[in-house]
């Protein structure tokens, strides 16, 4: 990767977080469903979280690639913490935290795959 993939790195986050809040909100237009609503909810508060992040990013100084090869390793770790949470509310009765929960197993399951590309190209 060249010397500015933390930047490119960030944009691509934020994209993914602008995908996501489109879809959110084209979502909870959509829908009254116990189950789609908080699923789409929960959708939009991770693309906030994502673009802040991504901002963030994209506006610090470019880290070293070690630095960011270790966040990014980090950051796979807790994506999969995510995806267990999630499993968790999923499998509860609750349409509502079904919702929750198939959103956040979604977010982790993206996350992880990006964050593992990313560390393996640096």
């Amino acid at each position: 990767m060249s010397e500015l993939a933390g930047e490119r790195i960030a944009q691509q986050l934020l994209l993914w977080a602008l995908v996501c809040w489109g879809g959110a909100l084209f979502g909870l237009w959509r829908t009254r469903d116990e189950f789609w609503r908080p699923f789409w909810f929960m959708t939009g508060v991770w693309a906030l979280v994502n673009a802040a992040i991504a901002y963030g990013g994209w506006l610090g100084a470019e880290p070293d690639p070690a630095s960011l090869r270790r966040l990014l390793w980090i950051n796979a770790g807790l994506d999969v913490l995510y995806m267990a949470i999630g499993w968790g509310l999923w499998t509860r009765p609750k349409p509502v935290l079904k919702g929750f929960g198939l959103s956040i197993v979604a977010q982790g399951l993206f996350l992880f795959f990006f964050d593992l590309f990313h560390a393996l190209q640096i």
